[in-house]
C-alpha cells in the first residue's frame, strides 16, 4: 500500500512537472512569436505613411549575440518586469549632419523603459522597450516619436537542444546614441550584423537584426549551432544628399562547431551564407544583390581568471549581381576577413578592445562594401557612487570591391557619459557625444559632417514587480 502511494506521488509530480514545462513551452512560443511579428510589422508600418520620419548573451560567433560588459560578479536583474520614465535635455550643434549648411539646436526628450527579464529551468528571456519624443526648440521635423525594443530568448527543449531567438530594432529621427545611455557590448560582433558606425544624411532609419539559432550539445565539450538571419535597414529622406541613399534586405544560414580543448581553451567553425538586396540607390544601378559564402575559423581564450579573448577569420567568396555590375561582367572573388577582441572585467573598471574587417552593408552610402572597424568601451567606477562609460570607434567603408569605383567613407565617433543612481531607483545622467565622418575619391553620396551633442538626462523608475523564481 505505502508503495503505491509513493508511485502515485510520483506520477503526480511528473504530470506537475510536465504540465509546467508545456505551459511555459507554449507561453514562450506566443510571448516570442507576437514580439516578433508585431514590432517590425508596425515600424514598417510607420515607415511607409505619410509624415514619417527619421530614426546580448554570449553566442556562437555568427548568431549575432554579443555580451553586455559589466564588472566582475555584477549580473543583471532576473525574474522582473520594470517601468522607468526618464527627461532629458539635449544641445545638437549640427542637428541635420550637414556641414554646408550647419545648423545647431537645443531639445526635449521624454523617454519610457520597459524591462522584463524571466529566468527558469527551461527558458530565459530578456526584452526591453525604449519609446521616447523628441522635441526641439526651433526646428519641428525631428519632433517624432522613436523606438528602439529588444529580445533575448532561450530555451532549453531537452537536455541536449536548445533554441535561441533574438530580434533587435529601432525607428529613429537624426543620428544620436542612447538617452538612457550608451551600452557597451563585448566580444566580437557578427559577420551578419548591420552597419553600426558609419551614418547617413538621412530623416529617418527603421533597422531591424532578427535571428533564430538551434544549438546541439553533444557532450560537455561538443556543441553544433544552426543558425538563420534575417536584416533590413530602410531609410527616410535624405539631408544635403545629391543622390537616394540604398535599403537592404538580406537573409542568413550558418552552421557552427564549436569544441572545448581546454578549460581555458576553445575552437570553433562557421559555415555562412549571406544573401543581400539593395535597392533606391542609383551610383550601382537602382537594384544589386550580394551573395557571400564564408569560412570562419575561431579559437577563444581565457587568459586570466579576469581577461578572456577571440579571434576569428577565413575566406569570403562574394559574388555580386545586377547593377553597375552586371555589364562589367564581374565573376566572383575571393577575400579575407576575420576579427577579434579581448575583454577585461573586474570589480572597478571592464574594458573591450573589438576589430572587424569583412564584406558587408555600407550604412546605405553604398551596397556592399569592404568594411574595416575598431571599438573600445571602458566602464569605471568612481567616487560618490559615479560611473564613468568611455567608448569610440573608428570604420571605414570602401567600395574597391565594385569595379570602377572609387570611393571611401571614414568615420571616427565616440562619447564619454557619467550617471549616478540615487533615491528610489532614480539616476541622473551627463554625457557628451562627437562623430566625425569623410569621405573620398568619388561618393555618390555627400556623408561628410561633424557632430557634437550633449545631455542631461534624469529617470525615476516607477513600478518594479518580481515574476517569482
Amino acid at each position: 500500500m505505502l508503495e503505491r502511494n509513493r508511485e502515485s506521488e510520483h506520477e503526480g509530480e511528473d504530470r506537475k512537472h510536465t504540465g509546467r514545462s508545456w505551459s511555459e513551452s507554449l507561453w514562450a512560443f506566443t510571448f516570442s512569436v507576437i514580439l516578433v511579428a508585431l514590432f517590425p510589422v508596425g515600424l514598417a508600418a510607420q515607415t511607409a505613411s505619410s509624415g514619417a520620419l527619421a530614426p546580448v548573451q554570449a553566442g556562437v560567433l555568427g548568431t549575432g549575440l554579443q555580451t553586455p560588459l559589466r564588472f566582475a560578479g555584477e549580473s543583471a536583474p532576473a525574474n522582473q518586469f520594470s517601468l522607468s520614465m526618464g527627461a532629458s535635455t539635449l544641445y545638437d550643434d549640427n542637428i541635420w549632419a550637414n556641414n554646408a549648411d550647419r545648423l545647431g539646436d537645443e531639445a526635449l526628450s521624454f523617454t519610457s523603459d520597459l524591462d522584463v527579464s524571466r529566468q527558469t529551468e527551461h527558458l530565459t528571456i530578456n526584452f526591453d522597450y525604449v519609446p521616447f519624443f523628441m522635441l526641439y526648440r526651433q526646428y519641428d521635423q525631428f519632433d517624432r516619436l522613436n523606438q528602439s525594443a529588444s529580445l533575448g530568448l532561450t530555451y532549453r527543449l531537452t537536455s541536449r537542444f536548445n533554441l535561441g531567438l533574438h530580434d533587435t530594432f529601432s525607428y529613429q529621427n537624426g543620428a544620436y546614441p542612447s538617452l538612457a545611455g550608451q551600452q557597451i557590448l563585448s566580444g566580437p560582433a557578427s559577420p551578419t550584423a548591420l552597419n553600426q558606425m558609419i551614418f547617413a544624411p538621412t530623416t529617418r532609419t527603421l533597422s531591424n537584426m532578427a535571428g533564430l539559432d538551434l544549438t546541439f550539445v553533444k557532450s560537455p565539450r561538443t556543441s553544433f549551432t544552426f543558425s538563420g538571419g534575417y536584416n533590413l535597414l530602410k531609410f527616410g529622406s535624405q539631408t544635403g544628399a545629391n543622390q537616394p541613399l540604398y535599403n537592404d534586405n538580406g537573409m542568413s544560414g550558418g552552421l557552427g562547431f564549436q569544441y572545448r580543448v581546454t578549460a581555458h581553451t576553445s575552437l570553433g567553425f562557421l559555415l555562412l551564407y549571406q544573401d543581400t538586396t539593395y535597392q533606391g540607390g542609383q551610383a550601382f544601378g537602382n537594384r544589386q544583390r550580394s551573395q557571400i559564402e564564408s569560412a570562419f575559423l575561431s579559437v577563444g581564450f581565457r587568459l586570466s581568471p579576469t581577461i578572456t579573448a577571440t579571434i576569428y577569420g577565413g575566406p569570403q567568396y562574394v559574388r555580386l549581381i545586377g547593377g553597375a555590375e552586371a555589364s562589367a561582367g564581374t565573376s566572383g572573388q575571393f577575400h579575407g576577413a576575420g576579427g577579434g577582441s579581448i575583454t577585461k572585467e573586474v570589480k572597478g573598471t571592464a574594458l573591450d578592445l573589438s576589430l572587424q574587417r569583412s564584406i558587408s552593408d555600407s550604412a546605405g552610402l553604398y551596397t556592399a562594401a569592404i568594411n574595416t572597424n575598431a571599438s573600445f568601451g571602458v566602464r569605471r567606477r568612481l567616487v560618490g557612487r559615479w560611473e564613468a562609460n568611455l567608448y569610440g570607434g573608428a570604420a571605414r567603408a570602401d567600395t574597391s570591391l565594385i569595379q570602377f569605383a572609387d570611393a571611401r567613407t571614414d568615420a571616427l565617433s565616440g562619447g564619454i557619459d557619467f550617471s549616478r543612481p540615487i533615491r528610489g531607483g532614480s539616476v541622473i545622467r551627463v554625457s557628451y557625444y562627437t562623430t566625425h565622418q569623410v569621405s573620398k575619391g568619388n561618393p555618390p553620396i555627400l556623408a561628410a559632417f561633424d557632430r557634437n551633442q550633449v545631455t542631461i538626462g534624469f529617470s525615476y523608475r516607477l513600478k518594479t514587480i518580481s515574476l517569482g523564481r
